[in-house]
């Protein structure tokens, strides 16, 4: 949402002023309501919680109204602030509604396509292939948010996901790009350098935290390994893979950067099933030039690096 809008005119009583609020303070007031945090809420818009402070009070001010109360749990709604955040909503898809129609008029090339990703898939699978896509389209600049959480493409934080496993969004267009195998792994100067079976029941094991418990991988290995013994956990596969290399334990990895790196070793043992590897795009977007320039050159990249992908490699 903008966050330029009509302000209110001086001398105005208070329904010219309700009418000429600035419409930029909404996206600050649903972005309070939907986290409960101002430090939550100005991480996810990219400003200071001063400014969300600042902007959700002009809103209350230019109301008239209280729209939150603070709780023990962070900041909650009024009932008058849940009335306006439903209100509110409505604005807000019409809004991007309103960007995306603009965006499929425009035909240029040029311009930031904003591509959303799991960190060890950004920086293994995307960044060596950046220079190809660079050198077909000078002017496209391509933005990857490396994130753990799922961006909301509905909302425009960005216009296309790539995310392992099947999506559950409504309203998207998916599908699938590939397999991504999956092995175990442990750090080949801590293994003597060369492999040899896991042991599940005496070595030490590195995963991800509880808060990725349902991830395939995790899921799999509490299933084949339940009494394993943990030592480390972290919450991205980028920094599992560290760990592994460092020799704190044994972990599964993607076999498409394990299995190059030669610091790891991959070790005999069962393995999990592989995951899949998604493509997710708002309809409405697809068809603009410089995202569906992003789109062919993901599935040029993943097409070729399906072997390595697939563990076929």
């Amino acid at each position: 949402m903008s966050k330029r809008g009509l302000n209110a005119q001086g001398g105005a009583g208070p329904a010219q002023q309700r009418a000429g609020l600035d419409w930029g303070h909404l996206e600050f007031f649903l972005e309070l309501v939907r986290t409960g945090s101002h430090a939550r809420a100005a991480r996810r818009l990219g400003v200071d919680r001063n400014t969300v402070a600042r902007r959700v009070a002009a809103l209350e001010g230019a109301l008239g109204l209280a729209l939150f109360e603070r709780g023990p749990q962070g900041w909650a709604c009024t009932t008058t602030g849940q009335e306006l955040a439903e209100l509110a909503s409505r604005v807000e898809q019409d809004v991007l509604a309103l960007a995306r129609h603009a965006d499929t008029r425009d035909r240029a090339l040029d311009g930031t396509v904003r591509l959303t990703t799991a960190s060890h898939l950004a920086t293994h699978l995307f960044l060596p292939a950046v220079g190809v896509l660079r050198e077909r389209h000078p002017g496209l600049v391509l933005e990857i948010a490396a994130d753990q959480r799922a961006f909301d493409l509905t909302r425009r934080e960005a216009d296309l996901a790539v995310r392992m496993g099947r999506p559950r969004d409504a309203g998207l267009v998916t599908r699938k790009l590939s397999d991504v195998a999956y092995g175990l792994y442990g750090g080949r100067a801590a293994l003597g350098g060369r492999s040899r079976a896991v042991d599940f029941a005496a070595d030490p094991f590195v995963g991800l935290d509880e808060g990725h418990a349902a991830v395939p991988q995790e899921r799999w290995l509490e299933r084949v390994a339940p009494a394993r013994r943990i030592v480390f956990r972290c919450n991205s596969t980028t920094a599992l893979i560290q760990a592994a290399r460092l020799g704190l334990g044994v972990a599964v990895l993607p076999r498409f950067v394990a299995d190059r790196d030669p610091a790891l070793v991959r070790l005999d043992g069962p393995e999990p099933a592989p995951h899949e590897l998604w493509l997710l795009v708002h309809g409405d977007l697809r068809r603009t030039p410089r995202v569906r320039a992003v789109i062919d050159w993901l599935d040029g990249l993943v097409e070729r690096a399906r072997p390595a992908l697939s563990g076929q490699a």
